[in-house]
């Protein structure tokens, strides 16, 4: 077969075509870091990494998802706690109050402190975050306990609290699979009605209703009727810490939740280093070759350019 001019500058040009893409795509890998660019780079390696930062992005949202939980299962937390506080206060004044020793204006005083125990326990069981009330259920945009009558009042009457929210229990995903609850049933934890029947189940307490009988008792001058309304604190109390308990275990679920997320990320984040980020020290020994390479070319193909039949005839 007969080798043409034409032949030798078309395998020339082609030759230094394809050590400038070579080049172009090492720079691109020096420049970005990165093995991986396009899809053409590594059909295969491309559709693995998809599926890993795929993944990645899974854990972000779930991390993010712990991290707004975590807020909200603190607001639960700190209004269960400060709620039994209000209730430990109560006992106190119930204890004083018990006393035989006590007269009607000093039982009368402490009442006022009760009806000021009443209102922070009612502002507790409507504790929010960022809009959110933390006891209500899936009716979460409105407060669940609204409270009628008001002890302010001439004569003063001792308000009745209604529970308006709702009691399903809200539930999230916090892992693939893995679900804990985001929220805690009003109507259980302060009326002690877990099963909706309108009263307290046995051994539980209405705390609203405790300290409205407290506050009566107190303003009545009824050393027995304060006596019996110790029994039903405690009771309140223990329903209340139980309650709390039950969010401390979500929390404790979401700090594992959290622990594994963050393991997993790095894990993912090693594999999509691994199949997709660029050997720098490789990747500038190439570029370096390849450099070297198309100047070659070029200078290879100068000279083919140069050379004509005149040159051979002089």
């Amino acid at each position: 077969m007969r080798i043409t001019q034409n032949m030798l500058h078309r395998t020339a040009l082609a030759d230094v075509t394809s050590a400038r893409t070579r080049l172009a795509r090492t720079q691109e890998q020096a420049s970005s870091g990165l093995r991986i660019n396009r899809p053409s780079d590594d059909p295969v390696g491309a559709g693995v990494l998809a599926t890993l930062r795929g993944e990645r992005d899974g854990i972000a949202q779930y991390t993010r998802v712990v991290s707004a939980l975590r807020g909200r299962v603190g607001t639960l937390e700190s209004a269960l706690g400060q709620s039994n506080d209000v209730l430990i206060r109560a006992r106190e004044l119930a204890i004083q109050g018990a006393n035989g020793t006590l007269d009607a204006a000093s039982r009368a005083q402490l009442a006022r402190e009760v009806a000021a125990l009443h209102g922070a326990l009612l502002a507790e069981a409507n504790a929010e975050i960022a809009g959110t009330h933390v006891f209500a259920g899936y009716s979460s945009d409105t407060a669940p306990f609204v409270a009628s009558g008001s002890f302010a009042s001439i004569p003063p009457v001792a308000p009745t609290v209604a529970f308006v929210g709702d009691s399903n229990e809200v539930r999230v995903e916090i892992e693939p699979g893995i679900q804990v609850s985001a929220g805690a049933d009003g109507r259980r934890a302060f009326f002690g009605d877990g099963d909706g029947d309108g009263s307290p189940d046995p051994g539980r307490e209405d705390v609203f209703d405790v300290l409205t009988d407290l506050w009566q008792a107190l303003v009545n001058n009824d050393q027995a009727g304060v006596a019996a309304t110790l029994p039903r604190i405690d009771r309140g109390s223990a329903q209340l810490a139980l309650e709390r308990s039950a969010i401390g275990a979500t929390s404790s679920s979401l700090d594992t939740a959290a622990a594994r997320l963050a393991q997993r990320n790095v894990d993912l984040e090693i594999r999509v280093s691994e199949l997709g980020d660029a050997d720098l020290a490789q990747v500038v020994s190439e570029l370096t070759q390849q450099e070297a390479a198309l100047q070659a070319g070029l200078a290879a193909m100068g000279r083919l350019v140069q050379t004509s039949l005149l040159d051979f005839l002089s």
